[in-house]
């Protein structure tokens, strides 16, 4: 049994992904960047009107409040328009600003004298102007390799005119669930059976992840039947999680049909609460996680292990759930020896550890919106005390 930071650290240490794929940007959120980008062309590329209003010159206001109208720009034109001296140009947000006019005063300033004429009171010098390259310049660097690729990163290449880029490949997944108990939802409950629901939150939590999972496996407590199933899963996968028979009872047989198909055994049992019996394996360029069969210890190893695994392999520079310090509103107390991993609200300035925190309850997993890690010779924390809180996503 091994400490948790050394769980993480061995994980952090086996996990690689070297696929690299081309795709277009209206199917990249989810894809972390495969290289950085620099900046095509310059942004804007011309003089952008940031307002509706008039554009003139400012020493012509100097002179005179009394402008007229002499043409009018509309976002998209692309005429060339040379401001003459005394006069004011209409123009509209994100129009190309006319050659000599260095002032855009906006319209909520402006007194309209009559169709042709207009009065401006007030302006100030080179006002509602966008330079070219102003949100950046040609060849600048504008997003490192490793970033998500999400709604405002796709905005920022398209603005751009990047229609592809390279990103990191995203894992095939396979999900095994072990356990003579469970049933499939829609059945009838039968005494001594419970329902798998185990797949459901893997399903979500990887949809969250914008990964999909390619096959979801359900085998009884039974050597042949898992060595069989976690075979065949290996043929498909990059990832194979397994659900339950991953502890060392006489109907565990996860941790034996995975050494029969000859997956190297990275560790397996950390010191923590929930979720010690989890495994880590490796076979080739695959990865296997054996979690353990109470949902609550799913969840919470895959908050901790998994999903910076999966972040790590697809590429992210940044890999772990966010985590803060903040204060505890209650105390809390346990054994030194094992690091506890407990649900929790986070508050405006405070966060509560839940009730209901025993590894098959999912309670308190229902509405909590991070988890609080105690370390594991900590024996007491006071109300008040600092904590570490990781923020759950959602």
């Amino acid at each position: 049994m091994i400490p948790v930071c050394e769980g993480k650290k061995l994980i952090q240490e086996t996990i690689s992904n070297n696929t690299i794929i081309e795709i277009e940007i209206d199917k990249a959120v989810g894809y972390a960047l495969a290289n950085d980008i620099l900046a095509p062309i310059h942004f804007p590329s011309f003089r952008q009107s940031a307002m509706d209003g008039y554009a003139i010159r400012y020493e012509d206001f100097l002179k005179s409040n009394c402008f007229i109208i002499q043409d009018e720009i509309q976002a998209g034109d692309n005429k060339n328009i040379d401001l003459e001296k005394g006069k004011a140009i209409r123009i509209f947000t994100g129009a190309k600003v006319p050659d000599g006019a260095d002032t855009v005063v906006q319209q909520e300033h402006i007194e309209i004298t009559n169709s042709k004429n207009i009065n401006i009171p007030l302006a100030t010098f080179n006002s509602n102007i966008r330079a070219i390259g102003s949100q950046c310049k040609y060849n600048d660097f504008i997003l490192k390799k490793g970033t998500s690729l999400q709604a405002g990163t796709i905005s920022l290449l398209a603005n751009l005119g990047i229609e592809k880029i390279n990103v990191f490949q995203k894992p095939q997944i396979c999900i095994l669930n072990t356990g003579k108990e469970l049933l499939k939802l829609g059945e009838p409950l039968q005494d001594g059976k419970v329902f798998e629901s185990n797949s459901f939150s893997l399903v979500h939590v990887l949809k969250q992840m914008h990964v999909e999972v390619t096959e979801i496996y359900r085998v009884d407590d039974d050597l042949e039947k898992t060595r069989t199933a976690i075979e065949k899963a290996l043929t498909q996968c990059n990832f194979l999680f397994i659900t339950g028979g991953v502890s060392v009872g006489d109907y565990d047989f996860v941790l034996e049909s995975l050494q029969q198909n000859k997956v190297e055994i990275i560790f397996h049992k950390l010191k923590q609460k929930p979720g010690k019996p989890l495994l880590f394996g490796q076979k080739e360029n695959k990865y296997i996680f054996g979690l353990p069969g109470n949902p609550a210890s799913v969840l919470t190893c895959f908050y901790q292990y998994v999903y910076p695994a999966l972040r790590q392999y697809m590429g992210f520079s940044s890999v772990d759930l966010l985590k803060i310090n903040l204060p505890i509103s209650n105390s809390y107390c346990k054994k030194a020896g094992l690091t506890h991993f407990l649900k929790a609200i986070i508050h405006e300035n405070s966060v509560e550890i839940l009730d209901h925190q025993e590894s098959y309850k999912m309670n308190s997993f229902a509405v909590a919106n991070a988890l609080v890690e105690i370390d594991a010779e900590k024996e007491i924390v006071e109300k008040g005390e600092l904590v570490r809180a990781y923020l759950l996503p959602f």
